[in-house]
């Protein structure tokens, strides 16, 4: 018997729940990182009709749509885009929780600690709370992966695939997905509205992800091109690229979850072969691993494999393991209540499954313990990196402000400052380089890192004097500080 449809203000509430914890998360010190800060940029850009994309990361659609939105808004456009980064982890780990709870079915029990499982998994694999707290777009991908799912699963296909059309504006990988999905889509729905959404969505797609390339640097395939310029420490430059993305990708689940996601797996194909049911738990797995095979084939191409990228597969992969906890609470309790008789079967039942549910929690403790007690190292670091951008708005304050500081002539700064420093000097990414030069000129040094050397580091060309010492950040300058 098919499950009822889910009441579309079920996600909606959840939606507003998540802006609401993002909002409440700038009360924390706060920043983008590099990626983040060039959507910001590019959405200033935009609204002034002078984009330039010829350096900073790959185009994303989805993510310069909002900080578009938000440029007007000046100062605050990097926190409002914190807001829906964040939101969309938050909303990530909502749904994880109730993926789980709607595809283990059975007890009380059991759904909720397939919840907890699935959602505690995500949050603490891949670095998700470092990605998600500095705004980069994953969590917006893994929420409307699974709200797609979800939808999906409430037969409302046509709403599964916008939200995938959404996922499609954020990573490339997902178009192969929603291109089958759309073909099939048409095939059972002949409905006129759905032909129109698809081959709509069809021409959006290329449309928003290289015109805007093709106006900011004059090459249609800028973004691919800087895809396939990894970091030094990409799985890229393994011997075997692909094999280096699995054997990284390993380590990145807990050890219980993939158990406890293969036991999901033989017990959905038994019910499966047996009783033609539990295909969505099947179906889920197999997405995460064709999504992780896709990434580690991209990766052998020449691809950055970046660990944030299998975000979306370790997220599945979550899921089926927090079902495979819900099936062993309940087979559990099966076992323990034939004992009884009719009386109390359905307590012991249900005894059994909370008895359960508070073992393999804390069974799994074992291993999500060191991960949990990382946090402390974790915020520091993320303490730091806020500390970065409140130095440098503080230090050019007491030089004038960005434009004044900027208009000296050159601009430098270290690597992974170059966005961040060109949003407040209001300059193109571009123009804002490495290397410090001779002649007029202004550089901002600061060390990425509490460990890191400065970057650039000393000594400056002759002229050059330093203006500002803030902290993490020291501006230097040819010409001289005003009231100097």
């Amino acid at each position: 018997m098919q499950e009822r449809a889910t009441d579309g203000r079920l996600y909606t509430l959840l939606a507003v729940i998540a802006v609401v914890c993002a909002a409440f998360t700038l009360l924390y010190p706060s920043t983008p990182t590099y990626d983040p800060w060039s959507w910001i940029v590019w959405g200033r850009e935009i609204i002034h009709f002078d984009l330039v994309t010829t350096d900073g990361p790959s185009w994303k659609p989805l993510t310069v749509i909002f900080t578009t939105l938000f440029a007007p808004f000046g100062s605050i456009a990097p926190d409002l885009w914190l807001v829906v980064g964040r939101a969309g982890a938050f909303m990530a780990v909502f749904l994880a929780f109730r993926l789980a709870w709607r595809l283990t079915g059975g007890s009380l029990p059991a759904r909720a600690i397939a919840g907890v499982i699935a959602a505690m998994a995500l949050f603490i694999s891949s670095q998700f709370i470092r990605n998600m707290t500095l705004g980069n777009s994953e969590g917006l991908l893994v929420a409307f992966t699974l709200w797609g799912i979800e939808r999906h699963l409430d037969g409302k296909y046509r709403q599964a695939f916008f939200l995938g059309f959404l996922s499609a504006l954020l990573r490339p990988e997902i178009w192969p997905f929603l291109g089958l999905y759309g073909l099939w889509l048409m095939l059972i729905d002949r409905d006129r509205r759905t032909l129109i959404l698809v081959l709509t969505c069809g021409v959006l797609i290329p449309v928003l992800w290289l015109l805007p390339e093709y106006w900011g640097s004059g090459n249609f395939w800028r973004a691919a091109d800087r895809a396939q310029q990894p970091s030094p420490n990409s799985p890229a430059f393994a011997e075997h690229p692909a094999w280096q993305v699995i054997k990284n990708t390993w380590p990145l689940m807990l050890t219980p979850v993939k158990a406890a996601a293969a036991f999901a797996l033989v017990v959905a194909c038994w019910q499966w072969v047996k009783h033609r049911r539990d295909l969505a738990v099947i179906s889920v797995f197999g997405l995460a691993v064709l999504w992780i095979g896709l990434i580690a084939l991209m990766t052998e191409a020449g691809f950055s494999g970046n660990p944030r990228y299998i975000i979306l597969g370790t997220t599945l992969i979550a899921v089926v393991g927090g079902v495979g906890f819900g099936r062993a609470v309940d087979i559990a309790g099966a076992v323990v209540s034939r004992i009884g008789n009719d009386g109390n079967r359905n307590w012991l039942a249900l005894g059994t499954g909370v008895l359960a549910c508070v073992v393999l929690l804390g069974a799994t403790y074992h291993w999500a313990g060191p991960r949990f007690r990382s946090f402390g190292n974790l915020d520091r670091a993320l303490r730091y990196q806020a500390e970065l951008r409140i130095d440098l708005s503080d230090a050019l304050d007491k030089v004038g402000g960005g434009e004044r500081f900027a208009s000296c002539g050159t601009m430098a700064t270290g690597t992974y400052q170059v966005p961040m420093v060109a949003w407040y000097v209001h300059r193109h990414t571009q123009d804002v380089g490495l290397d410090v030069l001779p002649g007029r000129g202004s550089a901002v040094a600061s060390r990425s890192t509490g460990a890191a050397p400065w970057a650039p580091p000393g000594p400056f060309p002759a002229g050059y004097e330093r203006l500002v010492m803030q902290r993490t950040t020291h501006l230097y300058s040819t010409c001289p500080a005003p009231g100097a």
